[in-house]
């Protein structure tokens, strides 16, 4: 008996391992791969077809192929495919952009401001579209007029526009609409103005989108490279850093990824002592991820869209849906410090198990009422 369990404890360990291993085999290909003049990778060819699976799957197969295709890597049989996915990339954006100047102008229509995060206001910033791919249009309105821009999106349905429609700017950003879509800016599509953050929002804000779902696609870890990169000498970093002490942190941390993981270069600001702050286990839930093939979402209620309404398979799938340790803190609003994750953990466990819960009756009830 005793022998089953240290096998099982030594063959889970090894397991570990071999993830941690090839993220940090990922995050080595990836270091500058956001460049025009990317450095040359130190990757073995064998690494490079190793990891090729997780760079593909996660959206990192462009930049991929810009740190390979002028090296001697791009022979490596894996190179053809980040060449393909590089390709389909720049079709993919151009579509978005038609998207993009169908959709501004419509909400413009009927007096609602759309404010574009994540996306196309990220890729913008890459010195080829190809390089970050997006899947939708993710766009911000005031919660005032949220309801009407949905009404006047419907009308696009079908057309090959995808549009993820948000009210206000989510739960970090509850009490600073109106502050946000003042200190945005306009930027030019060909002959329309789109309005995005404004520089430090936007480094802000993607920096809390990677830890709210747990920093599990270093694409947008390489997201914060390029706007870190990016910003100029006026960038305000007290109001990128705004907030309680704990929100600071948050941010401050997932700088502090990017300058570890992906080399990226952050003396004289105020974050230069974070890396060397960072717990281990932050660093190693990031790697661990990068790692492995993941399944999206990640989070415990997605389970809702599995086939299954039974009770007797709740605790196996909330097993299959345990959080890493980034986003259960982000959750529950907890500090990245050195403090051991699994509270965290439970406790975002428990919060999704009771909307389950609620859900699962309701679902319950409606059958039986049918019958």
């Amino acid at each position: 008996m005793m022998r089953n369990v240290f096998a099982s404890y030594l063959e889970r360990g090894q397991r570990e391992a071999s993830r941690t291993r090839r993220g940090s085999l990922v995050a080595q290909l990836l270091t500058g791969a956001w460049k025009s003049d990317p450095p040359v990778p130190i990757t073995l060819p064998q690494d490079v077809e190793d990891i090729a699976p997780l760079l593909l799957r996660s959206g990192s197969g462009g930049l991929a192929w810009n740190k390979l295709r002028h090296t001697g890597l791009q022979a490596c049989p894996s190179a053809n495919h980040f060449h393909q996915a590089y390709r389909l990339q720049s079709l993919q954006a151009a579509l978005h952009e038609r998207s993009l100047k169908l959709v501004i102008p419509l909400l413009r229509e009927i007096g609602v401001e759309p404010m574009l995060v994540k996306g196309w206001s990220i890729a913008r910033l890459y010195p080829e579209a190809a390089m970050r791919p997006y899947s939708d249009l993710d766009i911000c309105v005031s919660p005032d007029h949220y309801r009407k821009a949905s009404e006047a999106l419907k009308s696009v349905e079908g057309l090959g526009t995808n549009v993820d429609l948000h009210a206000g700017f989510g739960k970090f950003y509850d009490d600073r609409t109106d502050d946000i879509f003042a200190s945005s800016r306009l930027v030019k599509l060909d002959d329309i103005d789109v309005r995005v953050l404004c520089t430090e929002d936007n480094l802000r804000y993607l920096c809390l989108h990677l830890l709210r779902h747990g920093a599990v696609r270093p694409l947008w870890l390489c997201d914060i490279a390029v706007a870190l990169e990016s910003r100029t000498s006026e960038f305000d970093w007290d109001r990128c850093l705004v907030g309680s002490r704990r929100e600071a942190d948050w941010v401050a941390s997932a700088i502090g990824l990017a300058s570890l993981l992906l080399g990226v270069d952050i003396e004289r600001t105020p974050v230069v002592d974070t890396p060397q702050k960072l717990p281990n286990w932050l660093v190693n839930a990031v790697l661990r991820d990068w790692g492995v093939l993941i399944r999206s979402p990640r989070q415990v209620h997605a389970v809702l869209r599995q086939p299954f309404r039974s009770f007797g398979e709740l605790p196996e799938e909330l097993l299959r849906h345990w959080p890493n340790p980034i986003e259960a803190t982000m959750t529950l609003r907890g500090p990245l410090n050195r403090l051991p994750r699994l509270p965290f953990q439970v406790g975002h466990v428990i919060s999704r198990t009771v909307a389950l819960v609620s859900e699962l009756v309701g679902t319950s009830s409606a059958v039986q009422h049918r019958s």
